[in-house]
């Protein structure tokens, strides 16, 4: 009889220690727990379409903040099928690097100059050529001097992270485009009022930043093709008058003819469709993350498609996962036939 007993509790160790063979129910495995191979999502959208550019911005969060964060981001740039990519918040260079190493059908670039929250390209072989890339007032100071003159420490106003100015080409084999993409990452926090009188506000420090890229662009770029992503971290009101975004949206300020957001229809649209949903977070939703065209673009209105790929339908994973596994932002894409 004892030896049976202690059969018994030997048995019943294993099992807890082998968590009873079961996952834990408060666990949402990727792919939905459906019978799906682990990281193959067959919800996810492919944004591939013949002839027509496929771009999305994500601000990616630390990259990469969880053990399985790779592994999630790979099978989504690779399931989505886009030819260009642009991220925000690449904690770790080399990660980014070994990902992207592992897929046949994708290079990158990685900036240079904007330390543990960097930027990267990632881009397909088959339609895009990289051409050079420019980080745009890295040699300026990084620090507030508590003047009224902002362009003296332009690193300053775009919180130490340079945008990332990438010259590349697209072509399907009978058109081609060249196009200047470029990176940002706007200071975070704050509120929405520009305060020209306090250099150190987070607001007044994106606005300046926003008249620093409407001059270069109108200045430097007026004739190319160009397409500025990434994340704006426009807090408070959500709307064209945003004093973070205004030089580009708002109809009030003449910079905002050279420009146009693509993504203004989801900016004013319902809080559901947002960007950044807050899923750990007090902050209510906002749409921080956007797409600005310029002028040379404009006439491929017609066939431009946009829109934010919402990463726990693609995942089928739940909201709160996401952001502690993958990102608390939501992907913006934008396509067109050019």
């Amino acid at each position: 009889m004892a030896h049976i007993i202690n059969r018994f509790f030997i048995l019943l160790f294993l099992l807890v220690a082998c968590g009873g063979g079961g996952s834990s129910p408060t666990e949402t495995e990727p792919g939905g727990g459906d019978g799906t191979t682990p990281y193959e999502f067959p919800n996810a959208t492919n944004l591939d379409q013949a002839s027509q550019i496929e771009i999305v911005t994500w601000n990616i969060r630390q990259f990469p903040q969880h053990s399985t964060t790779k592994d999630y981001v790979k099978s989504l740039i690779e399931a989505w099928n886009a030819d260009i990519y642009l991220f925000q918040e690449i904690s770790s260079e080399s990660e980014l690097i070994n990902m992207v190493n592992s897929m046949t059908d994708y290079s990158y670039v990685v900036d240079e100059e904007s330390g543990n929250l960097g930027f990267a390209l990632v881009y397909k072989n088959s339609t895009v050529t990289f051409n050079s890339k420019n980080e745009l007032w890295s040699d300026t100071p990084n620090s507030n001097d508590g003047d009224s003159d902002y362009e003296n420490n332009a690193q300053y106003q775009f919180a130490s992270r340079p945008p990332m100015e990438n010259y590349i080409t697209w072509t399907d084999g009978t058109k081609s485009m060249d196009l200047y993409v470029i990176d940002v990452h706007y200071k975070c926090c704050g509120d929405d009022t520009y305060d020209s009188t306090d250099a150190s506000d987070e607001t007044t420090r994106r606005h300046h930043a926003s008249l620093l890229l409407t001059d270069y662009v109108i200045n430097n770029r007026a004739s190319d093709n160009v397409i500025i992503v990434g994340d704006f971290n426009n807090v408070g009101s959500q709307s064209i008058t945003n004093s973070t975004i205004s030089p580009f949206t708002d109809p009030n300020i003449s910079s905002s003819t050279h420009f146009s957001m693509v993504d203004e229809d989801i900016l004013t649209g319902p809080s559901s469709g947002y960007s950044w949903q807050g899923w750990t977070s007090s902050y209510p939703p906002a749409h921080f993350d956007h797409i600005i065209i310029t002028q040379p673009l404009f006439q491929y209105d017609a066939t431009t498609t946009t829109g934010v790929i919402a990463t726990p339908t693609e995942t089928n994973t739940a909201a709160t996962t996401v952001a502690d596994r993958i990102s608390d932002h939501q992907p913006v894409f934008m396509s067109f036939y050019p």
